[in-house]
């Protein structure tokens, strides 16, 4: 068991620290007082977690160690309202080293690696599902839906409508 000092007292922040914290493999046992206790269990790793890395190992990523930690929160939280600033403190960054970070390693931005992993997700769920685009684009973390439009344009040249009729038909 290791204690863990949570100094901020801003609760999305500490929520989120949380969250990392348990996606991590911890598992939360108490807190008090701005001190987090937390254990780590070798033999006791959830199955979601499990299922996780397994899926993590499949995804988009590129396998580069210094990043692992900012594609796992990429992963994890793509499908809601994250931005760059969230990204860097879940991974104990500023913004400004982690974009310089990135690009370096990758040539992509953290916006980049974000918007390109809603995308493919979207044209997953374009081409299992019969959901409207803007239902997928609502389920990829998109709250304006001419934006998911925009991106989705930019990535395939085509809308996501004329997308999946075309890939069906490809199928079929």
């Amino acid at each position: 068991m290791t204690d863990i000092l949570i100094n901020d007292t801003n609760f999305e922040t500490q929520t989120l620290l949380m969250r990392c914290l348990e996606n991590a493999g911890f598992e939360i046992i108490n807190i008090e007082n701005g001190i987090v206790k937390v254990g780590i269990f070798q033999n006791k790793t959830s199955q979601k977690h499990n299922a996780h890395i397994t899926n993590y190992q499949k995804s988009i990523f590129p396998n580069i160690a210094r990043l692992n930690e900012v594609f796992e929160f990429i992963e994890l939280n793509y499908h809601q309202n994250i931005s760059l600033k969230e990204v860097a403190q879940a991974v104990g960054y500023s913004s400004a080293y982690l974009t310089d970070l990135v690009r370096k390693l990758t040539g992509k931005t953290v916006n980049n690696w974000i918007i390109e992993r809603r995308i493919i997700q979207a044209s997953n769920l374009l081409l299992e599902t019969n959901y409207s685009v803007e239902e997928i684009a609502l389920q990829v973390g998109y709250q304006n839906i001419n934006h998911f439009y925009c991106q989705f344009r930019d990535y395939y040249k085509n809308t996501p409508r004329a997308w999946r009729e075309n890939h069906r038909r490809q199928v079929s």
